[in-house]
């Protein structure tokens, strides 16, 4: 293994989902040392090329370490057949488990459960999940965790599973009509006003398009979340209310995995899940706002600003809604620390960053690190690595 660790970046298309985990793996990799990130945008075709695209061949040429991976799971395979040598993989998209890659993803039961709880706040009278997965695991798997959340009354009625095609779901401007009959006897089924959420991509502008064949009013009659990425939410009439995983997290832990399989550390689990979940509440729901955190923005801003004298008050009032004893409880129960901890912990990596790639005093370390003498840094460090920082900065340069 060379010294400089080449991680490839590997998808089909361009959405904002897809920046955001980049941007998230970026964040990672600019806080470590030796690594370096290439994006490779494979075809859309991938799966259906009977010869090796160039960019796959690109791909193999420039040798990398590990893949970073956001391709479903044709491509993925179409990648796996094609890719030479095999390295350490992490997939961020939800592909068939395989032996040697580990996933990496957001939580669909969470995604369910916000949304079931901002559906409520709107005092509707009826709750319900549209499925469009072909696969039936993932049909029984919807179903299963949508009942176990809102416990409707009439199971049968709480989600409808519809084969629809892809390219239906894509273009934005396509007729749904004739609506399938089993759609439309569901949804006129449901009591109104009714809330009904979908997870597949695409699932939301379909979904409204299809009330708007039947002459369901949305948000009125039916009031639509969906999972899709915000321009596709904002290319709706009227613009959806959307649930999404914290990308950015996603794509800082499905490096920070990689990085520790290209040094020979196995990880611990094949799946890795991320509990955060933010809320966009737009016209589809009434846009009457959520009490709830964004635990993503909040990390976001640490790592922005966590070294510019980041304090638990202004990190609270500058991207939260709610009161410090609610931001302190649903922070610590998804990150697993405090706020006050986890600026620190960003304090302590820029530190780290700062003894090993420059020359700078300790006292400059810390003062752009954050903390608010060279003698608190001092004792902080120390607390936290077993030495002091200059004794850290020898050993790193020896190592």
């Amino acid at each position: 293994m060379s010294s400089l660790r080449k991680v490839a970046f590997v998808s089909t298309f361009s959405s904002a989902c897809i920046h955001r985990r980049l941007r998230g793996a970026l964040s990672y990799a600019d806080s470590q040392t030796q690594i370096v990130i290439r994006d490779f945008r494979m075809p859309q075709d991938l799966a259906d090329r009977k010869r090796m695209p160039p960019e796959l061949t690109a791909l193999n040429a420039w040798k990398a370490e590990g893949i970073l991976s956001f391709l479903d799971n044709r491509e993925f395979e179409s990648m796996l057949e094609q890719l030479d040598p095999v390295v350490p993989i992490v997939s961020m998209a939800a592909v068939t488990p395989r032996p040697g890659v580990v996933l990496v993803g957001g939580s669909m039961p969470k995604m369910i459960e916000m949304s079931i709880q901002h559906f409520r706040q709107q005092g509707l009278r009826s709750l319900g999940m549209m499925v469009l997965d072909h696969d039936p695991a993932v049909q029984r798997r919807c179903a299963r965790i949508f009942s176990e959340i809102t416990k409707p009354a009439d199971p049968a009625l709480a989600t409808h599973v519809e084969l629809v095609a892809s390219d239906l779901l894509l273009d934005l401007e396509r007729t749904v009509e004739p609506v399938p009959p089993g759609l439309a006897g569901w949804l006129t089924q449901l009591p109104k006003p009714a809330g009904v959420m979908t997870v597949d991509y695409g699932g939301g502008n379909y979904l409204i398009r299809v009330c708007h064949a039947l002459g369901l009013r949305v948000p009125d009659d039916v009031a639509v979340i969906c999972v899709d990425d915000v321009d596709m939410c904002l290319s709706s009439s009227p613009t959806l209310t959307s649930v999404e995983a914290a990308n950015e997290i996603i794509g800082f832990e499905a490096i920070k995995t990689l990085d520790r399989m290209i040094q020979g550390s196995a990880p611990d689990n094949s799946f890795i899940r991320v509990e955060v979940v933010d809320l966009h509440v737009r016209q589809s729901t009434g846009l009457k706002a959520a009490e709830v955190c964004d635990i993503a923005g909040a990390v976001t801003y640490i790592n922005q600003h966590a070294c510019h004298g980041l304090t638990v008050e202004r990190l609270l009032q500058e991207t939260q809604g709610v009161s410090k004893a609610t931001f302190h409880k649903h922070f610590t129960a998804a990150i697993g620390q405090t706020p006050g901890a986890a600026i620190r912990e960003r304090q302590f990596a820029e530190a780290r960053r700062l003894l090993v790639n420059t020359k700078l005093s300790v006292t400059l370390v810390a003062e752009q690190s954050g903390f608010g003498s060279s003698s608190d840094f001092a004792r902080a460090f120390h607390a936290a690595e077993g030495m002091t920082p200059s004794a850290f900065r020898d050993l790193r340069s020896s190592s």
